[in-house]
């Protein structure tokens, strides 16, 4: 347990870590280039994030509430599977899932994701529900695709799901949350067989807009490639007005299922970990 924030310390913003991944040659390094919100841009070394299993990375330098506009040629389309709604996907793990059409959808090539606590948790194929809200300072809800060393899915969806838990309760600057984690849940997703396991947190007061009483993360994790896991993250507000319902989250995860990526589209790079390339 820790002790409260000291009442003077400014309030922080809840908006997930945004990147977009930009080669550049350094020393030999591809180097990753964060652009933090009014704050100068500055650059890790290395080859990516280690919370996604890229490779290996020096974690000395952090920053927070950053983002960023991606860049790039454009993209390839991908039709959903369900009517009226969009496709999300990642190109480093060949990774699709629909999400309503109101989600805010940015380059399948960004990575979100959250820090705190002396931790980084991140994701490609983002999708998010209501980005700023809260007067700009909170997303209400964010999906993507990580990846798991563990070929256990019910033990990939359980490690994925404890990560995100405590950096997410920490990024919420509510160091007292607390998180139960549920069995893991056996299911069949796309024809393939997953494990499901939810981490629900209870946030404590004082709650507000930026601040929910309440927060869900879901995990799915699938068989992928090299005796891996490819693992769908959803991390949502709970029971407040605008939450995303339990139904539309299971509809959004029991789409997971590789992208059809053409082999010059999906990069391999960084030997990914979790992927369907190839």
């Amino acid at each position: 347990m820790y002790p409260e924030p000291p009442l003077t310390q400014p309030p922080r913003s809840n908006r997930p870590l945004v990147i977009a991944l930009i080669a550049v040659s350094v020393l030999g390094l591809v180097a990753i280039l964060v652009v933090a919100a009014l704050t100068p841009a500055h650059t890790i070394p290395g080859t990516a994030l280690p919370a996604d299993d890229y490779g290996p990375q020096d974690t000395a330098t952090h920053t927070t509430a950053p983002t960023t506009t991606t860049t790039g040629a454009a993209k390839p389309q991908i039709a959903s599977l369900t009517p009226g709604w969009q496709t999300a996907y990642s190109i480093n793990r060949n990774a699709g899932y629909d999400t309503p059409q109101n989600w805010t959808v940015p380059s399948p090539d960004t990575i979100v994701g959250y820090e705190g606590g002396g931790g980084r948790v991140v994701m490609s194929g983002a999708a998010e529900w209501q980005p700023k809200s809260c007067d700009g300072h909170h997303t209400m809800a964010l999906a993507g695709v990580t990846g798991s060393k563990l070929g256990d899915t019910a033990a990939a969806a359980k490690d994925i799901a404890t990560s995100w838990a405590k950096v997410a309760a920490s990024n919420d600057d509510r160091p007292n949350s607390t998180y139960a984690l549920s069995p893991a849940e056996t299911l069949t997703v796309q024809g393939k067989p997953a494990a499901h396991v939810t981490a629900t947190l209870a946030n404590p007061g004082p709650n507000d807009c930026s601040h929910p009483a309440a927060s869900v993360v879901h995990t799915i994790a699938v068989p992928g490639n090299k005796g891996q896991s490819v693992v769908m993250v959803i991390y949502a507000d709970q029971n407040v007005d605008g939450a995303v319902t339990d139904d539309t989250l299971r509809q959004m995860y029991n789409t997971l299922r590789p992208a059809g990526l053409a082999v010059a589209d999906c990069k391999q790079d960084n030997e990914v970990v979790g992927t369907w390339c190839g």
